[in-house]
Order: structure tokens, then sequence, then C-alpha cells
């Protein structure tokens, strides 16, 4: 949603500037890239006036994403996904149409996964625009606009996954001639994403900006467009920007699990900090929403039964990321990854890109270039940091496929919708859900637009 004022917000010991005001709600305007500005909002033209106010504006995108509960980038995509696919559910009523996979356009929530991504592009798109207009050093301009190129990637990353075909919106210049726009081939937006990031790695440092992991560095860069070569299978570059990442010795498997997701993880390659103004304490919305508030209480997230038994003996994964909790006598496990409900100092950031990702992603690409005993050795450095033994050597390209699916599964359960986007774009979702699911079938591998989106656009088509 495009806004000409900037709303400023605390966020450590200096000032976020956010460009845009994220949609809380379901959608109240007609056209759904434009609002009218807040009155408590300075002018925008003051973002780019300095390198302290400019480098503010930037960080008012990241505390955006991240500062209220149960928003796109705040652990709702999370809940919904894993509902849909099989890594956890939830108690709570509102997420039953996704637990069922009986999406509409009406169900609660699917606005929010189209308005908020577009809302953080077009605050992307206007720190790229004020960035190139400023007097800004070159130095200054590079990283920021490179930082804003990768925002603005990672968000298209989701929308055209959830959605299949999505408007490509690349600037703020022509409000009308944006929101009439139709979508976009995958194969557009694959290529632009690309484009974008390579754009972005030639630019950005390979410094962290600061101590802490929360402003993507090159690496960063690197992880994502793995991920992105990844789902369109091009193995090769995958393989090669997956290479580029784990040959960089300040990451490195955390042996302890329950260090991988602090805020001090040398696991992570990006981290969002959750900067919130309204309940104390809170280190993440997942952790806030997930565990309960007495430790003796029951959890309203339940991992699937199947999951649970898809475990071997051992896995430390079960023992460190799943907790159980008792309901009518039977036991049952939440995820536990994010251990904190609350609590002061802050210790866990969530973690968006981490390295045991980049191995797996490596794995896939090998194996798909029929590098299979390569693809096994990445399996088994995750197998073993998990406490399992390795796999054979002996294994073949089939077998290996089936491991390397269930790794997936069990190290990125509950992180960022991987398993459904595994499940689907492997074309495993019906085989693997209809075993889990009543009814399953393959119509409910598709998520449907909104229909509070559908109406602000008449070029927008609904997905199939």
């Amino acid at each position: 949603m495009i806004i000409k004022r900037l709303k400023t917000y605390p966020m450590n010991k200096y000032i976020i500037y956010s460009l845009f005001a994220t949609p809380l709600m379901n959608i109240s305007c007609n056209k759904f890239l434009a609002v009218d500005p807040p009155k408590t909002e300075v002018a925008a033209e003051s973002a780019f006036s300095d390198e302290k106010t400019a480098t503010a504006t930037l960080g008012g995108l990241y505390t955006s994403m991240n500062n209220y509960n149960n928003q796109f980038a705040s652990g709702l995509m999370t809940i919904v996904l894993s509902s849909l696919a099989d890594d956890y559910n939830s108690a709570f009523t509102t997420y039953d149409e996704y637990k069922y996979n009986k999406l509409s356009p009406a169900t609660s929530y699917l606005d929010r996964l189209w308005s908020q991504p577009y809302s953080y592009i077009n605050h992307s798109n206007k720190i790229i625009e004020g960035v190139e207009a400023s007097a800004l050093s070159s130095t200054v301009k590079a990283q920021l606009s490179a930082e804003a190129r990768f925002t603005r990637v990672f968000n298209y990353f989701y929308l055209s996954n959830l959605f299949n075909k999505v408007p490509l919106i690349t600037d703020t210049k022509d409000l009308e001639a944006n929101n009439r726009k139709g979508p976009a081939s995958r194969e557009e937006l694959y290529a632009f994403m690309v484009d974008d990031l390579k754009k972005a790695a030639a630019d950005i440092a390979d410094a962290y900006q600061g101590n802490e992991r929360t402003r993507p560095n090159r690496k960063a860069v690197d992880a994502l467009l793995a991920r992105v070569y990844l789902y369109h299978a091009d193995w090769a570059n995958a393989e090669e920007m997956a290479d580029k990442v784990i040959a960089d010795n300040r990451y490195e498997l955390s042996r302890d699990l329950n260090t991988v997701f602090l805020k001090t993880s040398k696991e992570a390659i990006w981290q969002l900090q959750t900067v919130n103004l309204s309940t104390a304490g809170v280190n993440t919305w997942e952790g806030f929403s997930i565990v309960p508030a007495v430790a003796t209480a029951r959890s309203y997230y339940q991992v699937y039964d199947t999951t649970v038994a898809a475990y071997e003996e051992n896995d430390l994964r079960k023992t460190m990321w799943l907790k159980p909790y008792v309901v009518s006598n039977k036991t049952l496990y939440m995820p536990y990854k994010y251990k904190l409900r609350t609590g002061t100092p802050v210790t866990e950031y969530n973690t968006v890109l981490r390295l045991a990702e980049q191995y797996l992603i490596r794995a896939e690409a090998r194996l798909n270039q029929n590098k299979l005993q390569a693809a096994l050795q990445d399996i088994n450095l995750i197998r073993e940091r998990a406490g399992l033994a390795a796999l054979p050597q002996t294994m073949d390209k089939a077998g290996i496929a089936l491991a390397l699916e269930k790794e997936r599964q069990l190290e990125l359960l509950g992180e960022w919708g991987h398993r459904w986007f595994d499940l689907v774009r492997t074309n495993r979702a019906l085989p693997v859900l209809s075993k889990v699911k009543t009814d399953f079938s393959e119509s409910d591998t598709k998520i449907p637009i909104a229909s509070a989106i559908l109406i602000t656009n008449a070029n927008l088509q609904q997905n199939d």
C-alpha cells in the first residue's frame, strides 16, 4: 500500500521510518496498492536526506515485517502452511479450513497472505527509487538498494509460490497502472527474481551491517538465490550458490540444537528481530503463539501424528525441537524450536535463512545431476548433527530422493512453509497428504486468492 509519508517506530537505539502502513485487517480500500496516509507521519522526501535517516528507513521495512502477531511474516504464513501440509495444526477453529484443506476465497487470513507481501514490495520499491534520486554516497546507495532488492525478491518468492501467478510491480511511479496490472507468468517472475538478486549480490556488502544478522549480507543473497534456482530446477546454479554459502566459515551447523534459533546462532544467515510495542518480552511471534503461558499447560498447536511417527529412534530433533503435552490422557507434541513465549533480555530471533537448508538445497541439486555420493554426504551431515547414523552409500537415486524428502520434512518442520512448498513443487502433495488428510485431492494443492483482493483489480485472475 503506497503512502507518501513516513511513520516512525523505535528499534534498538535509533528511529525506524516505515514507508508503508502494514495492512493488519481485511482489505477495506478499493485499490490494493493505495491508502490515505496517517496524519502522524513525517514527509517521505526527508527519508533519504542523509545516511542515518535513509538507513533507518530501510530498517522500517524489516520492522514492519515482524512487529505484529499473526501477520504474513510474523507467524501467520508458517501456521497456515504447516496446517495445509503435515507439520502441525492449530486447535483454534479460525485455522480449520487450512487444517482440513478446504480453502475458499472467503477463508480467513488469505487476504493477508497477498496484501502484506505487496506492502513490503512497495516499501522496497520506494526505497530503491528514493535512494537512486538522493544525494547519498555511491557506497550507501548500493548497499541500501541491494537490501531493498533482496527483500523485494523475498516477498515475490512467497507470493509466486503461494498463488502461482501474481502481478509484477517494480516501481511506484504510476499507481493507477499498477492497480490494473494483470498477473505475470511464473517464468517472468522467475527471471525477475534471478536478475534482481544478481544485482543485489553485485552491490551488497559481504560483511553484516552491525553485530547481528538482521540485515542481509552477500551470503544471504546467495542463499535466497540458491533456493530460487532450486525451485526452478536449475540444479547447477543451485549447487553453486549453496556451495558459496557453505564454504563461508562464518556459518556452521550448531552441534547443540538448542542454539540454532538463538539470535547468536552461527547457523543463522538472516534473521528478523521482533520489534513490538504492545507485549513486553516477545522474542518471536511463533514462540509467543505456540508456547503456553504456563509451562505445565497444554499448547494449542499439535504436530501431526504421522510426522511424530516419522522420527527415528534417538533423533535429537524430536527431543529438542518438539515438546510433549497431555490432553485427555493422550500425549501430543508441539513445535518447540522457539522456546520462549516471553522473556527478557531477548535471546531468540525469527530465523529466516539458515545453513542447514543450504546443505539440503545442495543435496537436491547434486542428486538431480546424478551426483549421488555427494548428495548423500550432504544428507548425512544433517543426519549426523541430529544424532542419527549415516545412510549407506549403496542407496539408489529413488531411495536418496525419499530420504532427502524426509530430512527436509524433519529438519525444516514449522519453518516458513517449507514442507508445503516442497510437496507441491515436487508433485508429492497428493500421494503424501492423501494418506494424512481425508478427501485430499489435487485441487487442494491450489491456494485461492481472497475475494477481498480480487475485487480490487478486474485484471487479477483466480488461482486455477
